[in-house]
């Protein structure tokens, strides 16, 4: 085909050409209908459905919100009873306002802390296993109680007592008072100087205790 049977970009579209667009950008709407029609259509059929979707996210976020204004508020409840606590001026009251705290507050930090008080004012095997036990209790806190505890039961002569609670394994840092102690909790020789060695073998944060250690090892060596 040569150049003058080709028609010029600028040539004006035939009638047929033009009825050709207009049909297919009068499809193109008729799609875009359809499918709003159709979205129309779902929302309406989905009217109730969406509601009730949309007051539970509702009550969600201000179940969420209120939970987290009411631990907010218990924290600052719990620190302030636990801090008039410690400044009562005799035990009694410290004692009572702490009961308070642990009875009211206990999952909150500060009835870790009530225990803690309490130790040195109330029943201390307790108040021991509470720290022990505790959800709120860190796993330091929950084994320096545990070392606590079985030291108390050592000095009251519950020998049993103590090498059951001994026997679980605390954190790498307590290990040391832990097999110093298992080694305090036995009268055989062999066992007591394994123990020992354990303990020195352990990490030490105890310059005192470390020294302890080495001369109950060497007492015992003497005596074999």
């Amino acid at each position: 085909m040569n150049d003058t049977t080709k028609r010029s970009k600028n040539e004006p579209a035939t009638p047929e050409q033009e009825n050709d667009s207009a049909f297919a950008a009068e499809m193109e709407e008729l799609k875009r209908d359809m499918h709003t029609a159709q979205l129309l259509d779902w929302l309406q059929n989905n009217r109730q459905l969406l509601i009730a979707a949309a007051v539970a996210v509702l009550i969600a976020l201000a179940g969420a919100s209120l939970w987290i204004e009411h631990g907010k508020s218990q924290k600052n409840s719990a620190a302030t009873l636990y801090h008039q606590a410690l400044a009562a001026a005799s035990d009694d009251d410290k004692r009572a306002m702490l009961e308070l705290v642990i009875k009211d507050y206990g999952d909150t930090g500060y009835g870790s802390l009530a225990h803690l008080y309490m130790v040195k004012l109330g029943d201390r095997e307790t108040h021991l296993k509470a720290l022990i036990h505790g959800s709120g209790s860190t796993a330091e806190l929950a084994s320096q109680a545990r070392l606590d505890l079985a030291e108390w039961y050592l000095s009251n002569g519950k020998v049993d007592e103590a090498k059951a609670i001994l026997s679980e394994p605390v954190g790498k840092q307590y290990e040391q008072l832990r097999h110093y102690l298992m080694a305090e909790a036995t009268s055989d020789a062999g066992e007591k100087v394994m123990h020992l060695k354990k303990a020195l073998d352990a990490s030490s944060n105890d310059a005192f205790l470390k020294s302890r250690i080495e001369s109950m090892i060497s007492e015992l060596d003497a005596t074999s």
